[in-house]
């Protein structure tokens, strides 16, 4: 496992090694104490990758504000919820550009330009669009623009109300083959426990071990502006760590802690990847960003034969499939007790899948002619375990 002695003296020259910044930016974070859109805490922002792009970073920004900045917009009372999706779709749509205007004339005053990438699920987990997306960020990194993304609210019904930036900025790493991943929120870093509760909440400066440290936290910090609490964070530093890259959570809020991590200075907390636990990007994509179109029951037999030994799934081992998908669609494979243990691409349409499963190649010849259906489902090269 990496490990860091005295990281806190020796944190800028890790600092300075890293070249390809992904900041993710929370709604509390741009929001004054009435709940709209913060002049100073865009100005702190924007000071900030300044001095990154100082040291001749790259920076990705992800950042959440669009809903609360239309709500805002429409004179809607912040502290109001309840509201439907359409009602959250037009709010965003109200808000994304007034969003982009206050990026805009701040990072002017730097003479930095800036440009709006809207992502839905598909641009990531459709293997095109996810190099589609890849090509159009790495153009605007070419010309010393700062991409500035957020999940296309306005149009995805899905990303709204079950997905929050955390994990977008978290696929976002994979996209861009990002360095570091930045989360600035309204607190300090994480606590062993939650600091608006318990005064005794003390900081944790490193965690070494962010899959176990996940099953252990309780979190209760989620607010009525955000989509994610500290787990939905935590749970995006386990996806960085998974392909190896190191995340800190830190305030975006206390214009200090910015300055001591521009220059260098760990503030808040690093939860550090494991070299033992990295994937390849494939599998990273494949885990983290494929979408699933059906599902597929694998008996014992094939759960050991994939896991073990590193096989493709042939349908022999299949029992049941669930959701109609085609070739090439993603899909989950589940044991009998309906726990996810590998995804994948399919080989087959889910039709011929269900005319096969549980035959062996040389029934399947057989029963339906030699070539006419292969008896492997999905390739080995084409699936990853979940971790």
């Amino acid at each position: 496992m990496k490990e860091y002695n005295g990281l806190q003296n020796n944190f800028k020259e890790y600092f300075d090694s890293k070249r390809r910044i992904v900041i993710k930016i929370g709604t509390q974070v741009l929001l004054n104490e009435e709940g709209k859109l913060s002049p100073p805490s865009f100005k702190n922002i924007c000071g900030f990758v300044n001095s990154l792009k100082a040291q001749k970073k790259e920076v990705i920004l992800v950042s959440s504000g669009a809903i609360a900045a239309g709500k805002d917009m429409l004179g809607i009372n912040p502290e109001t919820g309840g509201f439907s999706i359409p009602q959250k779709q037009a709010f965003a749509a109200c808000g994304q550009p007034v969003l982009m205007k206050n990026y805009d004339s701040f990072f002017k005053r730097y003479g930095l330009k800036t440009a709006q990438v809207l992502l839905t699920k598909e641009d990531v987990s459709v293997r095109k669009r996810f190099t589609n997306a890849r090509n159009t960020i790495y153009e605007l990194l070419n010309n010393g623009v700062i991409p500035i993304i957020n999940e296309n609210d306005t149009v995805s019904y899905e990303e709204i109300k079950f997905s929050d930036n955390d994990q977008l900025s978290a696929l976002v790493l994979n996209l861009v083959c990002a360095d570091l991943f930045i989360i600035l929120s309204n607190v300090k870093g994480v606590f062993d426990k939650n600091p608006n509760i318990y005064k005794n909440a003390k900081p944790v400066k490193i965690i070494n071990d962010i899959k176990n440290y996940i099953k252990n936290f309780k979190d209760g910090s989620k607010s009525i502006h955000g989509t994610g609490g500290m787990k939905s964070k935590l749970y995006a530093a386990f996806i960085a760590a998974s392909a190896g890259i190191d995340t800190v959570i830190a305030s975006g809020k206390d214009k200090k802690s910015l300055d001591f991590l521009s220059e260098g200075k760990l503030c808040g907390t690093l939860i550090v990847s494991s070299p033992r636990n990295k994937i390849n990007k494939k599998k990273h994509w494949l885990l983290f960003g494929m979408e699933k179109t059906g599902e597929i029951v694998a008996d014992k037999g094939a759960i050991e034969a994939i896991t073990f030994q590193n096989k493709s799934l042939l349908a022999g081992g299949i029992i049941k499939i669930k959701g109609d998908f085609k070739k090439g669609d993603g899909v989950y494979i589940l044991d009998e007790n309906g726990t996810v243990f590998s995804k994948g691409i399919a080989n087959l349409d889910s039709d011929d899948v269900k005319k096969i499963k549980g035959l062996s190649a040389e029934e399947i010849k057989i029963k339906f002619g030699k070539d006419k259906i292969s008896s492997l489902v999905v390739h080995k090269d084409k699936m990853a375990s979940n971790v």
